[in-house]
């Protein structure tokens, strides 16, 4: 047919594109990857032990982090000492601590759709619907500081995926949830994948996490990518 023809023809550049990216604290190299491509609709998992350089890197990526040297490439345009709200809003950055608002857990999932100027009837629609994906409608009114630890993950992991950016970065990202969330969280990141083809990319020592999420698993060790493993 003549859409698959044109999709042949078409060369989408990777939804990040890295060259030459050096890093550095005190003049300790604390990244050091000669060239590394992320494809767009990828699931990816970053391993490694503490001071790998993984969160670093996911610091880059979600342009927080200007490295000391190299190319970073998102969709194709390079990223390094550019600063672009378009390019921010393809991008949400979950940390590792959950940080929320004081507010209700509702205002808080809202948050973002506000700043984005969306009409009330879509954040209130989108808003209920990740309540509901995350099951959060029971505390949708609790106020922040009452939440226990694995609740406000949730929170933090819900204000993310409300957003729909079309990159979703993940640090540490089941450190607070409880055994049973974990499965949860996976199956929602898999549905953005495949529903709209959103690039998944987490930072995590959790193998369990990992191999409920992804089969892409990259080894970061002293900042260097030691291996890539697609099971």
């Amino acid at each position: 047919s003549t859409a698959s023809k044109d999709k042949i023809g078409m060369t989408q550049a990777p939804a990040y594109s890295i060259r030459s990216l050096i890093h550095a604290y005190n003049r300790k190299v604390a990244l050091d990857i000669p060239q590394f491509d992320i494809p767009h609709g990828r699931i990816c998992a970053f391993t490694g032990p503490n001071g790998s350089g993984k969160t670093t890197l996911l610091s880059i990526l979600a342009l927080l982090l200007t490295p000391l040297s190299g190319s970073v490439r998102l969709d194709g345009v390079e990223t390094v000492n550019k600063r672009n709200r378009l390019f921010r809003r393809k991008v949400t950055l979950v940390h590792q601590r959950p940080i929320l608002f004081s507010t209700t857990v509702r205002k808080n999932i809202a948050y973002g759709l506000r700043a984005l100027g969306l009409r009330s009837k879509e954040v209130a629609d989108r808003v209920q619907a990740i309540l509901e994906e995350t099951r959060l409608s029971d505390v949708a009114g609790k106020h922040s500081r009452n939440l226990s630890g694995g609740e406000a993950q949730r929170v933090v992991l819900a204000r993310a995926m409300v957003l729909e950016t079309p990159i979703i970065l993940l640090d540490e990202p089941t450190n607070s949830l409880d055994k049973a969330s974990k499965p949860l969280f996976a199956d929602l990141l898999h549905a953005a994948n495949q529903k709209r083809n959103a690039t998944i990319i987490t930072a995590t020592h959790d193998l369990n996490f990992v191999s409920l999420l992804t089969d892409w698993i990259i080894r970061l060790e002293g900042g260097k990518l030691i291996e890539s493993s697609h099971y």
